[in-house]
């Protein structure tokens, strides 16, 4: 879904565009009105051709764009029924707290690998202590990479030839799987912003999909205050409409990502 911050940006470079394109009209136009003499950037007729063009395409992206806007803004401000945005809050927060979990007990490990790899670089090169201390870095750093990346185990194919192919296969997701695009790069801290803005952004689309989906049943609503969130926080009840009345019934369901959290959402004609 494209943001209102998204879409912004593409009208501004559209404005950029469209004051540069006509500056070029401008001076090929001088040009052309000279007979092409007074045309220090060489210009001829096709420029003119591609130029008009190129600007009207630029009109029309931005006119586009600014539609796009249109609706998010109308979409923003309709953003308003009690149910569903306590029911969503719900959701970011016990979505915050299931990844800080995660965060915490990868920096916290991160720390600890870091930490002895430290260790090993202050020893004596060659010392027993310091082959000690390597095996140790080296077996919590590989324990930190399978928690990232998954686990894999050799396995060999005999080919036709006779050639054997040695290779590995992923038998298991690693702990910190589900984290590694919120944390590859990042403190805990920038990590948590990504996090909220991405849960911020989620949370609109489900609930731009939850109204879409009962104004296609109910017209324009009147009254949804017999929408509710219930003792397992899920969303159930009944929204009233110009056209009708819709059943909504909302399930949460989880995965390993923040793209597998979503919720099944059963709206019906009531």
């Amino acid at each position: 879904m494209a943001t209102m911050e998204w879409i912004s940006r593409r009208v501004d470079g559209k404005d950029k565009e469209i004051v540069k394109l006509t500056k070029k009209l401008e001076r090929i136009n001088k040009a052309k009105a000279s007979g092409w003499k007074d045309n220090p950037y060489y210009y001829d007729e096709r420029d003119l051709k591609y130029t008009i063009r190129d600007l009207e395409e630029a009109k029309q992206a931005r006119e586009k764009y600014l539609e796009m806007l249109a609706a998010e803004v109308k979409k923003s401000e309709s953003r308003n029924v009690p149910a569903i945005l306590n029911f969503l809050e719900a959701w970011k927060t016990r979505m915050t707290d299931f990844y800080r979990e995660g965060f915490e007990a990868y920096y916290a490990e991160h720390k600890q690998v870091r930490a002895l790899g430290r260790e090993c670089n202050e020893m004596k090169y060659g010392s027993p202590e310091r082959k000690a201390k390597e095996t140790e870095w080296g077996a919590a750093h590989k324990a930190l990479r399978n928690k990232l990346y998954g686990y894999f185990m050799p396995y060999e194919v005999k080919q036709p030839t006779g050639r054997i192919h040695k290779g590995e296969r992923k038998v298991r997701e690693g702990e910190y799987e589900h984290l590694r695009r919120y944390i590859t790069g990042r403190t805990m801290e920038e990590a948590m912003k990504k996090l909220t803005d991405d849960l911020k952004r989620e949370a609109d689309r489900k609930y731009d999909f939850i109204i879409d989906r009962t104004l296609a049943i109910v017209g324009t609503i009147t009254d949804a205050s017999g929408l509710s969130v219930g003792e397992k926080e899920d969303l159930n009840g009944i929204i009233i409409g110009t056209e009708g009345k819709a059943n909504v019934r909302t399930i949460g369901a989880g995965g390993y990502n923040i793209q597998c959290f979503h919720f099944r959402t059963l709206i019906n004609k009531a």
